[in-house]
C-alpha cells in the first residue's frame, strides 16, 4: 500500500488530501528480491492554475507494509512550481566593476542591478523584485535587500575580484560576477616642494584683512616708518606648494600564496598596474589637516604655506 499526502505550500504546510495506493508485492510476482531500489508507482502531477505566484509545494510520500501493517517513515518532496514559459533568469549590472572610495569618505557606491527572465521564445521579463539575493562575501560588497542594486558602504575590509552574487527566482538561479577595488593604505601624500623657505625681502601685515607685501630693506629705520605707517607689524613669507594625496587601487585574486595564507588574502593585483596611481585628493580633502598649525597650513585648492620655521 502507497500512501502519498499532498501538502500545501512549505509556509503553511497545510494538508489539502490524502491518496492511497494499493502496490502488488513485486518480490511475490518475480519471485525473488530484486537488488536495489525498485520503482513501485508513477505519478502524473498537473497545476489547477489556481497559483497565484511561483513557489515550493510539498508531497510527502509513506509505505505501508500490508503483511504487517507497519509503516515507514515519511519522506517529504519539494516540488517547485514556475510559470510553463520560464526558461532562465539573467542579473544584469550598469557595471561590473567597483571603486570603493567609501572606505576615504564614508559615501556610498552604488551600481544598479535589474534580474530578468528569458523565455524559451525569446521573451524578456523584469523579476527584480520578486528574486532573492544573496552576496558570496560581504566584506566585500553587499547586495540592496530589493536586489536592487549592489553596494559599498565604507565597512568593508578588502578588495576582491571575481566575487559572486546569488539570484534565486523559484527553481532557478544566476549569479552575477563583480570585481571590486580597494584603495591601499596608507595613503601617500605627495608635495611639490617639501621644504618651505623663507621669501627673502618680504614681509607680510599680520594683524589687518589684506595682506600686503612690503620690501624689506637693511635700513633700520625705515623699517620702523614702515610699521609707524601700518600701525602693525609684519612676518616674513614664505613659500607655498601645492599637494596631493594618491594611492593605488587594489583587489584579491583569490590566489592564495605563502605569508598571505595565514590572514585569508590572496595574491593582490593592482588597478592600471604597480606603477600607476590614482589621485583621490577631492575624496578626502575634509579630512587633512597640519599637525603644527603655527608651522604651515593648508590653504582651499590643497595649497600648503609655510608660516614659521619648524
Amino acid at each position: 500500500m502507497f500512501i502519498m499526502r499532498r501538502g500545501g505550500s512549505r509556509q503553511t504546510s497545510q494538508t489539502t488530501g490524502l491518496q492511497t495506493f494499493i502496490i502488488p508485492n513485486t518480490r511475490w510476482l518475480k519471485g525473488a528480491e530484486a537488488p536495489g531500489y525498485q520503482r513501485v508507482l508513477q505519478v502524473d502531477l498537473e497545476v489547477n492554475g489556481l497559483m497565484m505566484t511561483p513557489g515550493g509545494r510539498e508531497v510527502t510520500w509513506q509505505v505501508e507494509y500490508p503483511l504487517t501493517r507497519t509503516l515507514t517513515s515519511e519522506v517529504p518532496t519539494l516540488i517547485r512550481l514556475a510559470p510553463q514559459d520560464l526558461g532562465g533568469i539573467v542579473p544584469l549590472a550598469m557595471d561590473t566593476e567597483i571603486l570603493n572610495t567609501a572606505v576615504l569618505n564614508g559615501r556610498t557606491v552604488a551600481v544598479p542591478v535589474k534580474v530578468v527572465t528569458v523565455g524559451p521564445d525569446g521573451t524578456v521579463s523584469d523579476i527584480t523584485e520578486s528574486v532573492e539575493c544573496k552576496s558570496t562575501d560581504e566584506q566585500v560588497i553587499k547586495v540592496s535587500d530589493r536586489c536592487d542594486y549592489v553596494y559599498v558602504n565604507g565597512k568593508e575590509t578588502r578588495g576582491k575580484r571575481r566575487v559572486m552574487l546569488n539570484f534565486t527566482y523559484s527553481f532557478l538561479s544566476a549569479q552575477l560576477e563583480m570585481s571590486v577595488w580597494m584603495p591601499r593604505l596608507p595613503l601617500l601624500i605627495d608635495v611639490a616642494d617639501p621644504e618651505l623657505s623663507q621669501i627673502k625681502g618680504w614681509r607680510v601685515p599680520v594683524s589687518t584683512a589684506n595682506r600686503r607685501y612690503e620690501r624689506v630693506t637693511d635700513d633700520k629705520e625705515e623699517d620702523d616708518a614702515a610699521e609707524e605707517r601700518t600701525g602693525s607689524s609684519c612676518a616674513a613669507q614664505y613659500q607655498s606648494t601645492t599637494l596631493r594625496v594618491l594611492t593605488h587601487f587594489v583587489a584579491d585574486s583569490g590566489e592564495v600564496r605563502g605569508a598571505a595564507e595565514e590572514d585569508g588574502m590572496g595574491q593582490q593585483n593592482f588597478l592600471l598596474g604597480s606603477d600607476w596611481q590614482v589621485e583621490v585628493t577631492q575624496l578626502v580633502k575634509d579630512s587633512l589637516r597640519v599637525e603644527i598649525p603655527k608651522v604651515a597650513q593648508l590653504l582651499k585648492d590643497q595649497v600648503l604655506i609655510g608660516m614659521n620655521a619648524g
